[in-house]
């Protein structure tokens, strides 16, 4: 491939760019810096015009070496006023440089002249000439926007935009969990380590899809790789919200984030509902029944006796139930209920909701239990909380305690508490409770605006719990 030969109605022109330093030294006619020398080599012929290369490449190379010497300072002190000899030498580039940018300039104006000419005689020519001229300026538009757009991305580049700064203003949001604040806080540093640099405007969608990939196929925990659900719902949600918080406040023009796909887990098997079974659920409840032994904290022992009870019958979330506090109990037009509050601590939807106490709770002693603990949280003690961190929250702890405690049981392939809320949305469909009643118990959103309007009264919400029928352990366990 030839770079200096272009083709024009036949004919073979020479084509070369003038180097970007010195193209203010050929203006063109109207003045402008020229970009390129083009003049016709007179023949049809691709392989005589390739002959004629070398002659117009050595006239373009002198006029570039003249240009350049006259810009490069003396190395040596000269006189103040140039000898003849120097001044003729830059006379004589100048008048060459005037003279190839006349010529490329009448060979342009010709050119212009007898496209328009040829234009006005065939239509044909004149839509071709026209479809010409809209690609030259969608072309120049294009490489404008490209322009522009990398030297945007070049400045910016150039500005320090620190990622680790950056989520320590999005965790200031009001709103924002604590607990997701510090799962997520590590993941952001990670990021960081693995690309090497801070600057959020360097950030690229390859160096979060090599640090996916880094997750998915290198990192262990306990001797196990991360699951696709750990990876996709953990790492890197936690960069995608974070970016996506950023692209919307205008900190960023791009959110690199928008390339990179979520890791594919590997189709499983289902091989059980995610509910316990009715002998899964009576083996948990018999034995919370059973006295612990050994010197069990009371906390411990007071929560493996009445959680896993008041999960049965409410559908509540595991840390909804550890974080209760005295005062979440009350009574509320002559019925007892648990207030489920984000004041106790997290609530995923971050609205409080009340759920009445079944009947076989208040008849087991559930309110008397109540009455005998001290204000505050009544399933652990808070004077012995050993962190301030979100993560290790004392009613956090005490859910996974509870979930290794089920597992002890021999129960698996379910999730030791959430199976819980799954048990509870069957038997409300099982037994006929009222859906609307079921999604405001659950404290689930409702699924179409009409059900948004209203709630559901405490007297309704008993009515339906107390269709539940109870948990019926032998006569013989002590209850």
């Amino acid at each position: 491939m030839c770079t200096y030969l272009q083709l024009h109605q036949g004919t073979y022109y020479f084509r070369r760019g003038v180097p970007d330093d010195i193209r203010h030294l050929f203006p063109t006619a109207s003045g402008k810096p020229r970009t390129e020398w083009r003049w016709s080599l007179g023949v049809k012929n691709r392989e005589e015009a390739k002959r004629l290369i070398p002659e117009s490449v050595a006239k373009t190379n002198a006029l570039i070496d003249h240009a350049r010497s006259s810009l490069e300072p003396a190395r040596e002190q000269v006189a103040a006023t140039p000898s003849s000899e120097q001044t003729a030498k830059s006379e004589q580039i100048a008048s060459e440089m005037m003279r190839v940018s006349v010529e490329s300039a009448e060979f342009f104006e010709r050119l212009e002249f007898e496209e328009q000419r040829r234009a006005a005689d065939d239509p044909a020519f004149a839509a071709n000439l026209a479809l010409r001229a809209e690609h030259a300026a969608e072309m120049s538009r294009l490489r404008e926007k490209r322009e522009a757009r990398e030297f945007i991305e070049q400045d910016r580049a150039a500005r320090e935009l620190s990622i680790l700064d950056l989520f320590e203003s999005f965790a200031k949001v009001e709103g924002r969990s604590p607990k997701t604040i510090a799962q997520w806080r590590p993941y952001i540093r990670q990021l960081v380590e693995f690309v090497g640099s801070p600057n959020l405007h360097q950030l690229t969608d390859r160096q979060i899809i090599a640090w996916r990939n880094h997750l998915r196929d290198k990192v262990r925990y306990r001797g196990r790789p991360l699951s696709a659900k750990t990876i996709n719902g953990s790492y890197l949600a936690a960069v995608s919200t974070l970016l996506a918080w950023a692209k919307g406040d205008g900190l960023i023009d791009r959110n690199p984030m928008m390339g990179v796909g979520k890791v594919k887990a590997p189709h499983k098997p289902k091989l059980r509902p995610k509910e316990f079974t009715n002998e899964e659920a009576l083996r948990i409840l018999r034995a919370t029944l059973i006295a612990e032994e050994g010197r069990a904290q009371e906390q411990w022992r007071n929560a493996k006796r009445w959680c896993p009870w008041l999960m049965a019958y409410s559908g509540a979330r595991v840390n909804e139930i550890t974080q209760l506090r005295k005062k979440d109990i009350m009574d509320v037009d002559g019925v007892w209920v648990m207030r489920l509050t984000p004041e106790a601590g997290t609530i995923k939807t971050q609205e409080a909701r009340v759920v009445p106490l079944h009947s076989d709770l208040i008849e087991q002693g559930f309110l008397d239990f109540v009455q005998g603990q001290g204000e505050g949280p009544i399933f652990y003690d808070p004077s012995k909380r050993r962190s301030d961190s979100a993560i290790n929250r004392q009613s956090n702890r005490l859910g996974s305690k509870l979930a290794e405690w089920v597992r002890s049981l021999g129960i698996e392939g379910v999730k030791p508490n959430h199976a819980w809320r799954h048990l509870f949305n069957t038997l409300a469909m099982e037994h006929g409770l009222d859906h609307r009643a079921t999604l405001a118990i659950l404290g689930h959103s409702a699924g179409n605006a009409n059900q948004t309007y209203g709630s559901v009264p405490v007297s309704r919400l008993v009515q339906e719990i107390e269709r539940l029928p109870r948990f019926e352990i032998s006569s013989s366990e002590p209850r």
